[in-house]
């Protein structure tokens, strides 16, 4: 029977039905023995030994056919020690019973051991055990593992677990087949670590970010965007930014689908408290793997404040400029009435002193004039924001001029409701603002050469529309503005007036109408007149 079990009598048997010749040759062997057994003993002696050599070829075939020694076979075998991962099989004390080569040089010859003893050096079973519950129901299970090996490297596997059963479908053995992932682990990490990287870089870089697709749909926005402009995921970019319902002329994003490069440019925008901003932003195109353009980076910046600086620099040194040629006028004036005045008095005519008189005060009202815009202008005055509703502001600058356009032949409206909702003003600020724009109307006139007899009339307004503002325009039925000039009157010391004209009033109008978070735009035809018109979003 030691014969009979032994792995050389398997051996032999597998080594034999590897081949046909093999069998071919083995099969005239036996033959060729059982019949010079039959020549020189007898039948019951040639029985017994012919019995016993079935027997022992029939017990070979039974330990081949046990699915954990066929792989003894020589071409399973070969496959089992050379596949590149980890193979092992295991009996249901979780005893490794057998291991290929790649098992053996990282983990060692552990045949006989416990699995979990060889991959954790623990001496208790592992939780969820994929063996035990191969065992259990008979199916192939998955896990993912961290393991030690013998040099002490901890390694990441992915372990598949499949049964191994005998002729009687009773499993016999666990094979464990296990894939190294500790590469791609430590790759996953990197991205994953890259990934997090862009993410806190793509929330938290101080600029506005947004990803849009190319219906111009923003589909991502980060932190600082959402904080200024609400999270508009969803929304159209135009609609966001300036609260429009078509595209906007020579749209950045659009250029950057068409041909895949950078474009850059200013712009203003409306943030969702109504404040307006100036932006300088930039779009960049996103690929996708298939390095189709699939979206557009747009980052943008608020230049608002450096756009403000600039804008007082310029007023400085234009300030400076003009404050000397127009302090030098008023002196002369100022020289000149004095002369009359004294020639008026040395000769005793009382008209002469009043027509002189008349010139030093008008000079006075210059310098007067002069003064208070600068104030604004150099932000030398704090606003004083207060609750109130601006229908008497306005109609006292209106009851102000009254007079002087009767004197000057000129017809002054007011259009006003009885009251306004209240909004948030600096009352002196507005006085000054609806002053500005109601001498500038007046002043308009002085520039009139055209010889026209038409009627002069200016209007004064002011109303609250259904957006919750506060709205107010001046117009006029004069001159107009060149078409060449634009929106440089709100820049430079503009004035269609010569001599008589300050170019300030149209800066501090700007300046107030900025302060309280609004805009001031203007609509002109040569020939026709003009109109201002100040927006006010209401902040109660």
């Amino acid at each position: 029977m030691a014969l009979l079990e032994s792995k050389p009598m398997t051996g032999i048997y597998v080594w034999t039905i590897s081949s046909l010749f093999r069998v071919f040759t083995a099969v005239v062997v036996i033959t060729g023995l059982l019949v010079l057994s039959a020549l020189q003993l007898g039948t019951l002696l040639f029985a017994v030994i012919t019995a016993l050599l079935l027997f022992a070829l029939g017990f070979a075939a039974y330990r081949v056919r046990r699915s954990d020694v066929a792989l003894e076979h020589p071409g399973i075998d070969r496959f089992f020690q050379q596949v590149p991962c980890y193979l092992s099989i295991q009996d249901r004390d979780l005893r490794i019973v057998r291991s290929n080569k790649l098992f053996r040089r990282d983990f060692g010859d552990r045949i006989g051991e416990k699995c979990y003893k060889v991959y954790k050096g623990t001496d208790e079973i592992c939780p969820n055990c994929p063996v035990i519950k191969t065992f259990e129901d008979g199916r192939t299970h998955t896990t993912e593992e961290t393991v030690v090996t013998q040099n002490g490297n901890k390694a990441h596997m992915i372990v598949y677990t499949t049964p191994i059963k005998d002729d009687q479908g009773d499993i016999a053995g666990v094979m464990e087949m296990s894939t190294n992932i500790t590469e791609v682990k430590k790759l996953q990490s990197e991205i994953e670590a890259s990934r997090k990287e862009f993410r806190d870089l793509f929330e938290n870089v101080p600029c506005y970010i947004s990803i849009q697709d190319r219906d111009l749909r923003i589909i991502r926005a980060n932190r600082q965007f959402r904080r200024e402009f609400g999270d508009r995921v969803g929304d159209c970019c135009y609609e966001v930014f300036k609260n429009r319902d078509t595209i906007c002329t020579d749209c950045r994003l659009k250029k950057t689908f068409e041909d895949g490069e950078i474009h850059s440019g200013e712009t203003t925008v409306m943030k969702k408290d109504g404040s307006s901003a100036q932006l300088i932003c930039y779009s960049a195109p996103i690929y996708n793997e298939d390095g189709k353009m699939a979206a557009v980076m747009e980052m943008s910046t608020d230049i608002t404040e450096v756009k403000r600086l600039q804008r007082e620099l310029t007023y400085m040194g234009k300030t400076i400029a003009f404050m000397a040629h127009r302090i030098k006028n008023i002196l002369m004036g100022l020289e000149g009435g004095i002369f009359v005045v004294n020639t008026g008095m040395e000769d005793g005519e009382d008209k002469l002193v009043q027509q002189g008189w008349g010139m030093i005060q008008r000079n006075v009202e210059n310098v007067s004039r002069i003064v208070k815009d600068l104030l604004y202008c150099s932000k030398e005055r704090e606003m004083e924001y207060k609750k109130i509703d601006p229908t008497p502001v306005i109609r006292s600058c209106y009851e102000l001029f009254s007079g002087r356009a009767q004197k000057e032949g000129i017809e002054l409206h007011l259009e006003l409701p009885e009251s306004m909702p209240e909004g948030r003003f600096d009352k002196d600020a507005l006085h000054n603002l609806i002053t500005n724009l109601i001498i500038n109307a007046f002043e308009a006139f002085l520039g009139d050469d055209s010889g026209s007899e038409k009627k002069r009339f200016i209007a004064v307004r002011g109303r609250y529309d259904s957006s919750a503002k506060h709205i107010f325009e001046v117009e006029d039925n004069g001159p107009g503005i060149p078409g060449q000039v634009g929106e440089t009157v709100f820049e430079d010391f503009f004035s269609t007036k010569g001599r008589e004209g300050t170019g300030l009033g149209l800066l501090v109008a700007q300046k107030v109408v900025e302060e309280h978070g609004g805009r001031i735009t203007f609509r002109s035809e040569e020939g026709q007149g003009t109109i201002f018109k100040a927006e006010f979003p209401t902040h109660i």
